[in-house]
């Protein structure tokens, strides 16, 4: 009986390692010039998938290791920041296709960190004032099948995700003007310590 928690243990840190590995070859691929807009656009959902998963399945080792971060960083705020500079230069004949191509980039992301935010709410049990349970909308149900697989976080972990969610939403707001209103909600929440 006391050797399970141990396999366990060793079965996570093995997984850990093998996805960190999986991630860094996916990185490797968006910056690899070689590589066309589809084939990065794979990769940079890839990457998303694997650290959400990396992510909800054991939330304190992914954040020693900043796997939030890391998702931010690679597979948003850098191609953010490539297309707001594409899009500012007046030189640029694609401009208005690079405007469009960052609206969309900007609402993808909106969309994954919503769809984050539901999850880790769900699967840990957290009540935000601001959220509405994904059950209540027909999306997904609020019970999990796979608990087993799940290490369960500290609560200020929870409360940390949660609020780094948040966070990126309230970032990925003002570049798209009409969810401004969202965006003055999500801050005050955030600020507010209400949740």
């Amino acid at each position: 009986m006391l050797v399970r928690p141990r396999l366990f243990l060793t079965d996570t840190l093995f997984c850990f390692f093998f996805l960190s590995r999986q991630a860094e070859v996916l990185k490797a691929d968006m910056t690899d010039s070689k590589l066309g807009p589809a084939e990065v656009w794979t990769s940079r959902q890839a990457l998303q998938d694997l650290y959400q998963k990396m992510l909800v399945t054991d939330l304190e080792y992914a954040l020693d290791k900043k796997v939030e971060q890391d998702l931010w960083n690679h597979a948003f705020k850098n191609q953010i920041t490539t297309l707001q500079g594409q899009a500012k230069n007046r030189a640029n004949p694609n401009r208005s296709e690079v405007q469009a191509n960052l609206s969309l980039f900007l609402e993808a992301a909106s969309g994954f960190y919503t769809q984050l935010l539901q999850e880790l709410c769900t699967v840990f049990n957290v009540d935000l004032p601001c959220r509405v349970k994904s059950s209540q909308l027909g999306i997904i149900s609020n019970k999990q099948t796979h608990t087993s697989a799940i290490v369960k976080p500290q609560s200020s972990s929870c409360s940390y995700i949660c609020q780094h969610c948040l966070v990126h939403l309230g970032d990925i707001v003002p570049f798209n003007s009409p969810l401004l209103v969202g965006r003055l909600q999500v801050t005050s929440i955030v600020h507010s310590g209400s949740w």
